[in-house]
């Protein structure tokens, strides 16, 4: 699906069919599951050979025993002279020898298969567990998705139809009885109570969407960290079974020497967290292309060909534009309060590191609430601002609205930019500790940055005393050209910057 900025009331319309098919956490997910799968396939072929390797060990052990015991009594009707008695430690040997390839068989099924059985079994049932709180949660969302559709469509219909009857009854004043008109009067109301309570729920599942969709996210997170766990312990246990293997091998002599210290040299280069650290970026995806979609509201008198008169119209939109900057003003003093308290979490040693981790993510609930509330507040008022004839208002999120139409209706949606789920939390408590701003890079109040490149998402990429990376354009404040320090760097004259 092509994907195009809208700017003002210009805006692409598309057909989507499932909000989560191209998130980013879903393909991390999806690529670390396909990751497990491959590694559970890879131990239950090397227990299937182990087990083929126990058995012939069995036979072989078997058969050599049977030879010894033949050699035995061949010797025992035989006698006793030098030769007879170096056939005696050939059928020793072949004793010894039965007897060591039975204690490797029984050793491989013992330490090695029957482990293996074991762990592989219960992390059958931890991923089937896993994948079970996913789909759970990932159907809520869609759940929300789909009933904030369905509520759009009782309240476009239902205003639709108080409008047919307030301007019946205003074009047939003249002509009404008193009784007439106080019996429409009296349906009128009860059409506006009826259409408050379904703007009011219409309104609190779309709120409810923000808080569905962080509770999905965070489950992924949290079967991601489990899976990654239950990787590590395989990998562990088929690291001990090269060792008891390899142990259990060197007994046999110096005959499999070479091969004792090739997989013991492969052996002690194995490092279990640099593994778990490779599989990490190896299904990780990139932190600019992690993005997630909030359905924002839209209401009938947004709707420029809409029957409504203009006054009532602008008042409607207004009384929704209060209810929302009460809204982000509550939920502003609420993400001042919690950047307070990480930054107290921060500076004591002490502090609880649970209390710390889910502080932190509730001032990620509440950073994306801020950010759905101001991307609604935007969108009326640049059709306030039409109504009015006045300029369009600016908002980062402008080139983040997004339009499609299915069927009679059509969608609005905001795509937010996000750190991504595993590095979010840690973020936050870094960006709120640091020298009490609310900077995430190492740079202090008064550098100046470099800019290379500026990003429509809202990160730049620039250069500060050697070090390039990405930051938030939102931390620092571009200089003007006429500053002493010129504006532009002299070498690669690009905008310069000062940290917030």
């Amino acid at each position: 699906m092509l994907e195009q900025s809208l700017k003002g009331q210009k805006q692409k319309h598309f057909s989507m069919r499932d909000p989560l098919t191209n998130c980013s956490y879903n393909r991390v997910y999806k690529n670390l599951k396909e990751f497990s799968q491959n590694g559970e396939n890879f131990c239950k072929q090397v227990t299937s050979i182990l087990q083929q390797r126990a058995n012939l060990d069995f036979n072989y052990a078997k058969g050599l025993q049977k030879l010894a015991i033949k050699l035995s009594k061949a010797l025992q009707n035989t006698k006793k002279n030098y030769v007879i008695s170096a056939w005696a430690w050939v059928s020793e040997g072949m004793k010894s020898a039965a007897d060591l390839h039975q204690k490797l068989g029984k050793a491989i099924e013992l330490e090695a298969i029957k482990p293996t059985h074991q762990v592989l079994s219960v992390h059958d049932k931890k991923r089937k567990s896993f994948d079970n709180e996913v789909e759970k949660t990932a159907n809520l969302f869609i759940s929300n998705w789909n009933q904030q559709i369905k509520a759009k469509k009782k309240l476009m219909v239902s205003t639709k139809k108080h409008e047919a009857l307030f301007h019946l009854i205003e074009s047939s004043k003249q002509t009404m009885t008193d009784r007439e008109k106080q019996k429409l009067l009296n349906k009128l109301k009860k059409s506006a109570e009826k259409l408050a309570k379904e703007d009011e729920d219409y309104y609190q599942k779309n709120m409810a969407g923000c808080s569905i969709r962080v509770k999905w996210e965070n489950t992924l997170e949290n079967c991601y960290q489990s899976i990654l766990e239950l990787e590590k312990e395989r990998i562990k246990l088929l690291c001990n079974n090269l060792n008891q293997y390899t142990q259990h091998i060197s007994v046999f002599g110096q005959t499999l020497t070479t091969c004792h210290t090739q997989i013991h040299g492969a052996i002690s280069k194995i490092d279990v967290e640099k593994d778990i650290q490779a599989l990490m970026e190896e299904t990780a995806v990139s932190s600019t292309e992690n993005k997630s979609e909030l359905l924002l509201t839209d209401y009938f008198e947004e709707d420029p060909n809409n029957a409504m008169n203009k006054e009532r119209q602008r008042s409607s939109i207004k009384s929704k534009l209060l209810r929302l900057q009460k809204d982000i003003e509550k939920a502003s003093r609420d993400q001042e309060g919690l950047e307070r308290m990480l930054k107290a979490y921060s500076n004591n040693s002490f502090s609880d590191p649970e209390s710390q981790k889910s502080t932190a993510a509730l001032m990620d609930e509440t950073s994306l609430k801020l950010d759905l509330l101001q991307a609604n507040a935007y969108k009326l008022s640049a059709v306030l601002a039409e109504l009015e004839q006045r300029p369009q208002p600016s908002h980062p999120c402008s080139n983040s609205i997004f339009k499609w139409k299915e069927k009679q209706q059509t969608h609005s949606y905001v795509r937010l930019s996000r750190p991504f789920l595993m590095k979010r939390s840690e973020n936050i408590v870094r960006r709120t500790s640091s020298s009490g701003q609310s900077n995430p890079s190492s740079s202090a109040t008064g550098d100046i940055v470099t800019v290379h490149k500026k990003h429509e998402e809202g990160w730049w990429f620039g250069s500060l005393n050697g070090k390039k990376g990405h930051f938030p354009a939102a931390y620092v404040e571009e200089l003007p050209s006429n500053t002493s320090c010129t504006g532009m760097s002299q070498d690669s004259q690009q905008p310069t910057l000062n940290t917030l």
